[in-house]
Order: C-alpha cells, then structure tokens, then sequence
C-alpha cells in the first residue's frame, strides 16, 4: 500500500472538504485533457500525470489574515518534539521528500490566500506555467532545506525549478461554485438540456461526499484516467436525473416508484412517463425563445414542488394523494394554464420530468 508522507497514511475523512472540492477542480482538468491520470490521498494530498510524469499537489489552507511566505512554508513542524523539528517536517520538506522524482516531475502548493510577495513569484494560473524567480530567493529556499534528503539523485534545487504555487478561492463554498459552474456544461451535453439547478447541485455533492471523499478513506488509493472519471460522472448524473445521454430514461418504475405513495395507477403513471418523453424530446429539439420559455416553464413548476414539499415537511399537507393533489391543482392553476398561454397537457409533463428527476415529494417526510 503507498503511504502518503504528509500523513503517514490515508487519511480520516474530518476536516477534507475544501480539499476534496479541489480534488474535483482536478479531475475536471483531466476531462479538458490537462493530466492523464488523477488520484487522491497516495503519495500526495492529490497526485497528477501527464504521461509517466507526477506532479505531487499538496493542499495548504490558512484562515484569516496570515499569507504564506518563503520562511513560512520552509519552516519546520513546531508540533513535533525539536529533535524532530528537522527541514522534512516543513510544508515544502513533506512536498519534496519521500516519492520517486522521475523526469518531468512537478511540485504545487495550493493556497487559499494569495502569498506574500517573494512567494507570490511561483504563482501560476490552474493549467499554467509560472515565471522566473528571483535567484536569491531560490538560494534562500535551498539553505533554509538543507539536509533535506532526496531520492533519484535530486537535490533541492532540482525541487525548487519545479515548484508552483496555485491560489484557489478562499472557502470550500467558493471552491464548489467553481467547480459547480464547470458542472453545467457537462451535464447539458450528456443530457442534451439544460439541467436544473438542484440537479447541478447533486451531481456536485455526488462527486465530492459520495465519491472522492470516500475513496480517500479506503485502504489503498486508485488512480482514474479521464475515461474512467467521466464514467463516474456519468452514473452521478444518471442516478440524479434518471436520464441516459441517449434521451432514454431510467426503468418506468422509478416514476412509477414516485407516484406510487400518491395512488397513481400503473396505467396512469405510464402515460405521464410517455409524456414526459415527449417533453424532453421537444426540449432538446427547441432553440432560441422556445428554449427560453420551456426552460421558464420548468423553473415555475419546479417551483411550486419546492413550495408542496415545504408544507409537507411542515406538516400543511398531508403525504401521499393530498401533496400529489395540491401540486396537480397549483400546476393547473398558473396563470399560464389559465389563460392559454401553456397548454395543461404540457404543464404536467413538465411536472411529470421534475418527478422523475427529483427527490420523491409525495412520500412522508420522514
């Protein structure tokens, strides 16, 4: 099993989440074709190849005012007893020692605050490549490491010319947001429309929580190419929307799972799920203003589900045929239903998606 340096070992899953969201960040840079293999919690925090070459990526997040600086990031543990207190126990110690330095190797500290300025010469952009340091900085780095012991026949130095400093965004809510935003166009191209937010949302937490952040706390790490992490997208988005990238959908049950708590019957269910199809096929063939006003449409009604299951949560309505019955009744009460503007028939096949793709809103709260 490889063991990672910073901590002797994989991790326990407290504490990660700002972490596990640049995790993303990177696994999202491997889709658009930046690294070749990604993974988490191995020889480093996150590690990265192009090719055979690593580069070894070490999360560092400071609250507050402090900025990291040269002397800070060179310092060694002041947890550990001073006769420990060596150059290996340093941010850049941990980053440097105890992993092969192959050819093509590459260093990067990621912070959450932008460092102080003789630091701030080995800031890149994500994808980049940085600018020349100062010469006399490099030395300082190098005195301040030294003893540091290196494999492969490296030398601090050698370290050094390949370091990079990333600043990403100051909170993990910002971090996600990110990578929210880098969400919605793969998931519009899988599902052939725009998704909804919730959707957005859950894919994104499917990622982070239920994926990454658990295979960084089994036994031994694995490393994901892009195929195999755009697969893994690809089931979180089928598991939350129900839908193949074919336009196709998941079994008939899982609607019919939904209205069942509602005393919808079989035969009933399956004509909503027929109209739902035809919805989603017309969405992915509308373009311009119609695509506009269907995607109008949907937030309306999503709307007014959000609005049922608030009071059904609340104890307003009852679970099961009265939640269904009120959403069925304020759907055909919108305004335009109402005046003609939206045919019914269309109004509930917009309802019937949300259905489908959403948490179930007809079942008891608890």
């Amino acid at each position: 099993m490889t063991l990672a340096p910073a901590d002797g070992g994989r991790r326990s899953r407290r504490g990660f989440l700002y972490q596990d969201a640049v995790t993303l960040l990177d696994c999202l840079d491997m889709l658009e074709g930046h690294w070749t293999e990604v993974s988490w919690e191995d020889l480093e925090d996150i590690l990265c190849y192009k090719a055979d070459a690593p580069s070894y990526r070490q999360v560092k997040t400071v609250e507050g005012a402090k900025r990291h600086s040269i002397a800070d990031i060179c310092k060694p543990d002041a947890a550990k007893k001073a006769e420990n207190r060596t150059a290996a126990t340093s941010y850049l110690g941990k980053l440097f020692g105890g992993k092969p330095l192959p050819e093509g190797t590459r260093f990067t500290l990621i912070v959450n605050e932008t460092p102080q300025r003789d630091l701030f010469q080995f800031v890149c952009e994500r994808g980049g490549a940085r600018g020349p340091v100062s010469a006399d900085d490099r030395e300082r780095i190098i005195d301040k490491l030294n003893g540091l012991s290196l494999p492969d026949g490296r030398d601090v130095g050698w370290c050094v010319d390949r370091l990079d400093v990333l600043v990403t965004a100051r909170t993990c809510d910002q971090v996600e947001d990110e990578a929210r935003r880098r969400l919605i166009p793969l998931i519009t191209t899988y599902l052939g429309q725009d998704p909804l937010a919730q959707e957005v949302d859950n894919v994104l937490l499917g990622l982070v929580s239920g994926y990454i952040a658990r295979r960084a706390a089994e036994p031994e790490p694995q490393r994901h190419t892009a195929h195999g992490f755009r697969r893994i997208l690809e089931k979180s988005i089928l598991q939350v929307t129900g839908q193949r990238p074919d336009g196709s959908t998941e079994p008939l049950m899982a609607l019919q799972a939904k209205l069942r708590p509602a005393g919808v019957p079989v035969a009933e269910a399956e004509r909503q799920h027929e109209a739902m199809l035809t919805f989603r096929q017309a969405q992915r063939r509308s373009l311009g203003g119609e695509r506009q006003r269907l995607a109008e449409l949907s937030d309306k009604v999503y709307a007014i589900c959000q609005l049922t299951s608030m009071q059904r949560r609340g104890g307003l309505i009852e679970a099961g045929e009265p939640a269904y019955r009120e959403t069925m009744l304020k759907v055909s009460q919108m305004r335009e239903v109402v005046s003609g503007a939206v045919d019914l028939s269309q109004a509930l096949a917009v309802l019937s998606d949300i259905t489908a793709r959403c948490q179930n809103r007809y079942e008891d709260a608890s």
